[in-house]
């Protein structure tokens, strides 16, 4: 690999500091709409994926190197094995993955569909696990001691076509507005700081 694109120790602490950010925002907003389980089945990934995507598209264009879209997703596997189950873990690797592979090619760091392109990948991969948890993983989630009125309830809305194409379709919508808004708050105020 070309040393110009190996990540630096500031690289790292950069995305480090990006992600543990944008987990903080994300559990402070799943204990906000933690009182509606519907909500939090549904529309958290969606809002999730409005909210945090600004954080995205400048860390990704910050360090300007591949890697930042798995170890986002790595550390977000890492949170999903301790509070899910390490069931969970490669549920998320797999869409950091996905989400990596999305970047490959020259400058995709610094291309803005790119990094959309990674962040609606990134999103669907949390949108879905809820649904992954019924479909793949039902047997080791009720073993994890999750309640039979969750299961059920998980179960209603994770099988039905309407709430899955409502939650999925809203997500990458969400997704896409996040980094255009990302996008015209970078050209506005950090491209022209010279911070970018």
């Amino acid at each position: 690999m070309d040393i110009s694109k190996r990540l630096t120790v500031k690289d790292l602490a950069t995305i480090g500091i990006f992600s543990a950010l944008m987990i903080v925002v994300f559990i402070a907003f799943s204990i906000v709409t933690g009182a509606s389980l519907f909500f939090n089945m549904i529309f958290n990934a969606v809002f999730t994926a409005l909210i945090l995507a600004p954080f995205f598209v400048y860390m990704t264009m910050k360090v300007g190197k591949p890697g930042v879209a798995f170890i986002y997703n790595s550390l977000h596997a890492a949170m999903a094995g301790v509070f899910m189950g390490p069931f969970m873990i490669p549920w998320f690797l797999a869409g950091g993955l996905l989400a990596e592979a999305s970047m490959i090619g020259k400058d995709s760091y610094r291309n803005i569909k790119r990094i959309t392109a990674a962040w609606i990948i990134t999103s669907f991969t949390r949108a879905a696990h809820g649904m992954s948890e019924i479909w793949f993983f039902k047997d080791v989630f009720i073993k994890t001691g999750v309640s039979p009125e969750q299961v059920a309830v998980q179960t209603k809305y994770y099988t039905s076509l309407q709430w899955i194409l409502i939650s999925l379709i809203a997500t990458i919508i969400a997704a896409l507005i996040g980094c255009w808004l990302g996008n015209k708050l970078m050209a506005k105020h950090f491209k022209k700081a010279g911070l970018l």
